[in-house]
């Protein structure tokens, strides 16, 4: 039956998509979203390609020579005949300004007819070095790159375009290389960025998946020592993770980066579920009892405290929904549809298969190993109690070293062509965080006003002067080039800017008839002229300082702008930077409420108040020490940190419900707090070790993936899971202790 079930629910993995898109990251919700499509609608998307070229000779290699100048021309040329492409700005065909006493005109940077002379090469890259909307962004400050931007039109779903245009820029790029082999080509840019999202996800896929039922599989032959056994839980295992991916596919999930992590949560999940059952049935074989008895005897025992640890688990990732990331919401439902399957699997077929494929009895040296460390806990309950309240004491201030930063260009590690690339253009030409303005003055015509140009030239200057700006490009800029070149010594001018609006007006009018094939200032100015566009360009800036900087320019714009000009700065880069932020005050509700929702799980299956607080407690400080320590040694974390209370809540509190439930039991029967303390490592010590490891490990294994927000979610759930264990085992008892004092004999009333 479940083989039937099986097919049918990995049929629907022919339904998966994988986006390429890298708004997927938020909402339809979201404030910035909407605000970024308000721009684009406006002015222009920023689907773009950076070509960045740079001599191979690193040292001496420059670009103003003859041969490279004439090379970037007609490479610039073939760039417009890249599919899809809207736009193509290189050094190359720069609007430069040249008059004489009765006009002026606007020709390319580098002259298209052959002849140029190495002294032309030289006056190219003094004027460019000159100019600031072309030094640091089309030629580095020492003259060893250059840059040809490629825009492109894109459709709201694009993968076809995105795989189109990626593959005609790969040819192009070997085109180039084997042409002028003196010439190197890095790629980045948005649309490098969208291939990268698509390409990780498939990385990860290949690897992560198979590494972690490797793994599964070595932690499970290593403490079961049982051919069969290992057979039946990696078959559950493999079902449980495929089942929930082709469940995603039968809802028309899109897999991303992010949700790809799921199928290797839920092997971790549920290899900690299975194994419980599992090593009850090792134990009653070693006990003297047939393999149907011990079945059935280890299906009873633990029924009851793997559906609990299983419904506090979904807690914690059905949470995940109140992310305002898609894609963690995304993982938390597919994680969650691995967590029933697992749990109806256990029950069914773990059974089938152990009946099918028996485990042999074999000596049962772990219970009396475990008792030995349950006494051990006994003897040094005071002692183990101080130490642990001290570890996490200590852990505490290393929560005030945490700071939501991450850097969205380094998402992706070097395995990546588009992280070398993007460290590359960084290092060498240019930024790439931009963020952009949209500077309205409610009156159509209003941004040829003196008034308002001046603002745009303020602003500018004070965008200069911030850390980690590179460039600005503004209409103002535009305004006072012509002006000067135009030498109107008569009109009365004020930085530059002349006070006549029907004059600027008519220099725009002329500068836009004179622009260069493909060029235009309709991704600059809107149809009615009555706003503009301002962008920058940031080089090396993380989210947290992207942050800082978006909010004093709104912060300026608020105090010196015009009336009904003041705005916010917007791009992809900004929504980036606004990720963690805006991810953890979504979900601080829900945490609250996760918490609250699994305390009242737990106390109305124990039937006790008191243990429903305990656990909560004691699997909060996990969490604690887990930031603490993250906060000493890594201090910046990103959007996992958003879901990561919420998730490892439900995780970690799996042991706590089977100590308390085997320990209330053997209270139940009579047994002093210290026997029944040494009962409950006995039967189920191994097993919660097991649970953790396979967790930890588990988790681990995302640290492999090229994808960071993979990699901090697994590298602290791991560190929390381990932790848990520790309190679990060494603060746990001693706590028991202190509520339920030594009365020999004395038996639970009513679970309390």
């Amino acid at each position: 039956m479940w083989l039937l079930l099986f097919a049918g629910m990995v049929a629907g993995v022919a339904n998966l998509t994988v986006s390429y898109d890298t708004r997927i990251f938020y909402s339809e919700r979201n404030e910035l979203l909407l605000q970024l499509r308000d721009f684009e609608r406006k002015f222009s998307h920023n689907n773009n390609i950076l070509f960045v070229i740079s001599p191979r000779d690193e040292v001496g290699g420059k670009i103003a020579t003859v041969e490279t100048l004439q090379a970037l021309v007609e490479i610039t040329d073939r760039a417009w005949r890249l599919p899809h492409s809207t736009q193509v700005e290189s050094l190359s065909n720069f609007p430069r300004i040249v008059s004489d006493d009765a006009a002026f005109s606007v020709l390319e940077m580098v002259p298209s007819s052959t002849g140029l002379t190495p002294e032309q090469a030289v006056a190219i890259e003094k004027e460019a070095l000159d100019d600031p909307q072309v030094v640091n962004r089309l030629l580095s400050s020492d003259g060893r790159a250059t840059g040809i931007n490629v825009n492109f039109r894109l459709p709201h779903s694009a993968s076809a375009e995105v795989r189109e245009i990626t593959q005609a820029a790969h040819q192009f790029v070997r085109q180039i290389e084997s042409d002028y082999p003196q010439l190197q080509v890095h790629l980045t840019g948005n649309v490098m960025l969208m291939t990268t999202f698509n390409e990780a996800s498939h990385v990860d896929a290949r690897l992560l998946v198979p590494v972690a039922l490797l793994v599964a599989a070595i932690i499970v032959a290593i403490f079961l020592r049982s051919r069969n056994g290992t057979i039946s839980v990696l078959s559950i295992l493999g079902v449980a993770s495929m089942a929930s991916i082709g469940v995603a596919g039968w809802f028309g999930h899109i897999i991303t980066p992010a949700s790809i992590a799921a199928p290797i949560i839920v092997i971790s999940i549920a290899l900690a579920s299975t194994i419980h059952v599992v090593i009850a049935v090792k134990h009653e074989l070693a006990s003297g009892l047939d393999n149907a008895a011990a079945i059935r005897q280890a299906v009873r025992s633990n029924a009851t405290a793997v559906g609990l640890t299983n419904l506090t688990t979904a807690v914690g990732f059905l949470a995940m929904n109140r992310a305002d990331a898609p894609p963690l919401n995304d993982m938390g439902n597919i994680v969650f549809a691995g967590i029933v399957l697992s749990y109806l699997l256990t029950f069914t077929w773990l059974p089938a298969m152990l009946t099918l494929l028996p485990m042999q009895p074999s000596p049962d040296r772990s219970a009396v190993l475990m008792a030995g460390v349950g006494r051990l806990v006994n003897r040094l309950r005071w002692f183990l109690l101080a130490l642990v309240v001290g570890c996490v004491l200590a852990t505490v201030n290393g929560l005030t070293q945490i700071r939501l930063d991450d850097d969205f260009i380094r998402y992706f590690d070097s395995r990546f062509e588009y992280r070398v690339a993007s460290d590359f253009a960084e290092e060498r030409l240019t930024g790439l965080n931009i963020m952009e303005f949209d500077l309205e003055t409610d009156m159509d015509g209003g941004v040829y006003t003196a008034d308002y140009q001046h603002f745009l030239t303020r602003f500018a200057e004070w965008l200069k002067a911030q850390p980690g700006v590179v460039s600005v490009a503004d209409i103002s800029e535009i305004t006072r080039r012509i002006h000067k070149a135009m030498r109107v010594d008569s009109e009365p001018a004020r930085m530059g800017i002349p006070e006549n609006a029907d004059l600027i007006s008519q220099y725009f009018l002329l500068y836009e008839l004179s622009l260069p094939y493909g060029a235009s200032l309709t991704d600059r100015i809107n149809v009615s002229r009555s706003s503009s566009r301002v962008t920058i360009i940031m080089r090396e800036l993380t989210s947290g300082e992207i942050r800082t900087l978006h909010e004093a320019a709104t912060a300026w714009l608020a105090q010196n702008a015009p009336n009904n000009t003041a705005t916010t700065g917007i791009s992809i880069n900004v929504l980036f930077a606004y990720l963690s932020s805006t991810n953890i005050r979504s979900m601080i509700v829900s945490t609250l409420a996760s918490i609250f929702i699994i305390g009242l799980i737990i106390a109305a299956a124990l039937r006790s108040l008191a243990y429903g607080v305990l656990s909560l407690a004691t699997n909060l400080l996990p969490a604690i020490v887990g930031f603490g320590l993250w906060g000493y040694f890594i201090q910046d974390i990103g959007i996992a940190g958003a879901v990561i209370t919420t998730m490892t809540l439900g995780i970690v509190v799996d042991d706590t419900i089977h100590f308390l439930m085997k320990y209330r039991k053997q209270r139940a029967s009579g047994a002093t707090p210290a026997a029944a303390i040494e009962a409950v490592f006995s039967t189920v010590g191994l097993a919660m070790v097991i649970t953790s490891v396979s967790l930890a490990v588990g988790f681990f294994v995302l640290a492999l993936s090229g994808f960071q927000i993979n990699r901090s979610l697994g590298i602290q759930t791991s560190v929390i899971v381990v932790v848990a264990l520790g309190i679990c085992w060494f603060m746990l008892p001693p706590l028991l202790r202190l509520m339920d004092r030594e009365t020999t004999g004395r038996k639970l009333a009513g679970g309390a």
